[in-house]
């Protein structure tokens, strides 16, 4: 039944993209790039998430996603399935809700929880198939070798891991997070991210999508880890007023210039650097 649904949300991503694409290129005189503004950064990556789609479709992941089973029968009687889906729904919570809300630069944005969730929900649906679309390119690439000694599967997982861990840190490392998120770290917080939720995450999710071949829990537990990260970072509505503290600074006189983020004078009493080892809270003016 799904199955007729492929084709047609193809077509609308395509439409979508057009339309974005056409606003951005009419307006780019108020889509400034040495500032913030929250409702361009909602057309580019609204742009990005139409291209996840499409390249969704093109695999044959969007197919696979609403075609097959979100688990058989076979799933829910393997006790090593049920471990491995909690496993995987218990690290992807406790990385993103807990560990990357935790280390998460805020300011003073207002929390709008309704319009973070539906950005998260498109993030995290678009990163999911594009993560989706990787696998499946490298397993088609795979298919032939012809060698018995290669594991396929294997080989197929490793290089939709690297190539994931080559895109995803300098895509937001360069643009992502200059662009289209608001800043929402420091050099601190990039590290403790990319080491123990981004990393982690690709490694056990993938491998549980070359063991078990569950499309949409996969492209699930992406849309838990973005939902989590878009509402910690109070990720603004479109239409919100941004303050010179959401534009997030690169480095200057680099080739490739990259978010260095936010940068404070004195991080144990900046009062919004409250995880920092050492912090103390801004120091009080005597009256």
């Amino acid at each position: 039944m799904l199955e007729s649904l492929v084709t047609p949300i193809a077509i609308a991503a395509a439409i979508i993209l057009v339309i974005l694409l056409g606003l951005y290129l009419r307006n780019r005189r108020w889509m400034p790039w040495n500032s913030y503004q929250a409702g361009p950064a909602w057309i580019r990556g609204g742009i990005y998430f139409c291209i996840c789609w499409l390249l969704s479709y093109f695999s044959g992941g969007l197919k696979l996603i609403l075609t097959s089973p979100l688990a058989t029968s076979d799933n829910l009687n393997n006790t090593s399935w049920v471990g491995f889906t909690a496993l995987c729904v218990g690290f992807v919570f406790m990385a993103y809700s807990v560990l990357w809300v935790r280390y998460t630069v805020r300011f003073n944005r207002p929390n709008k929880p309704l319009m973070s969730t539906l950005f998260g929900l498109l993030w995290g649906s678009s990163s999911g198939q594009l993560f989706l679309a990787t696998w499946l390119f490298a397993t088609k690439a795979v298919a032939n070798i012809d060698a018995s000694w290669v594991n396929k599967p294997v080989l197929a997982g490793v290089i939709a891991w690297s190539l994931m861990g080559i895109w995803q840190p300098n895509f937001h490392n360069v643009y992502w997070d200059h662009y289209i998120a608001p800043e929402h770290d420091t050099a601190l917080t990039q590290k403790i991210k990319a080491l123990g939720c981004h990393v982690p995450n690709l490694a056990i999710t993938l491998l549980y999508l070359g063991l078990f071949h569950n499309y949409a829990i996969f492209v699930g537990f992406q849309v838990i880890a973005c939902i989590s990260a878009a509402t910690g970072m109070h990720f603004p509505a479109p239409w919100a007023k941004s303050s010179e503290l959401d534009y997030a600074h690169r480095t200057v006189g680099t080739k490739v210039p990259r978010c260095t983020g936010y940068v404070s004078d004195d991080y144990t009493t900046d009062p919004y650097t409250p995880f920092h080892p050492g912090w103390t809270g801004p120091q009080k003016t005597p009256v």
